[in-house]
């Protein structure tokens, strides 16, 4: 488990584990006390035993010289986050950050493993993911609240990322979960 703790300082993200991971946190969820505790430990004993993942980050932002990047980068991540709905773009962060916008986007690849819209495209249909899962919601109000205005593009990027539409998505986690 240990490997798998280092490796998520850099974010994981597993392939083809969707189905198996659910049901297992669905059992750490209804599990109380210290069989919460086991059921957890099982679940990161077989996230480590995972061999189909990537790191979301290749870390190369580690020196002791680059505290000030770290910072930066770090930032830029929670703002992107926390703020999904603004409209960001590669050219205002590298103006804020005093960059112009190719050396951005070279100093955001080599700190997260993506291009910035990538990332901000993972990161909103990841969000979307969560709402489909926790809500019963309509599509369209999902999107635009993760930052889409356009829900062709919602559909196209969230096909792209997760292999199918946001209603196939709801009802294969309603029909394997119960979930709502």
């Amino acid at each position: 488990v240990l490997p798998l703790l280092e490796r998520a300082k850099h974010g994981i993200e597993f392939f083809d584990m969707f189905a198996q991971a659910m049901e297992r946190w669905q059992h750490v969820k209804s599990s109380q006390g210290l069989a919460r505790f086991g059921a957890f430990c099982e679940f990161l004993g077989e996230l480590a035993q995972c061999k189909d993942y990537r790191l979301l980050s290749n870390a190369q932002i580690q020196s002791v010289d680059n505290d000030a990047q770290l910072d930066q980068i770090n930032a830029i991540l929670s703002r992107i986050t926390n703020n999904l709905t603004d409209p960001l773009s590669a050219a205002t962060l590298a103006e804020e950050l005093g960059m112009n916008e190719s050396r951005f986007s070279r100093f955001f690849r080599r700190a997260t493993g993506n291009t910035f819209t990538d990332f901000v495209n993972h990161v909103r249909i990841n969000r979307a993911c969560q709402f489909l899962m926790e809500s019963d919601r309509q599509i369209t109000s999902i999107a635009y609240d993760v930052g889409f205005n356009n829900i062709a593009n919602f559909n196209r990027r969230f096909l792209d990322i997760k292999g199918m539409t946001p209603r196939e998505f709801r009802r294969q986690v309603a029909s394997r979960f119960g979930v709502k």
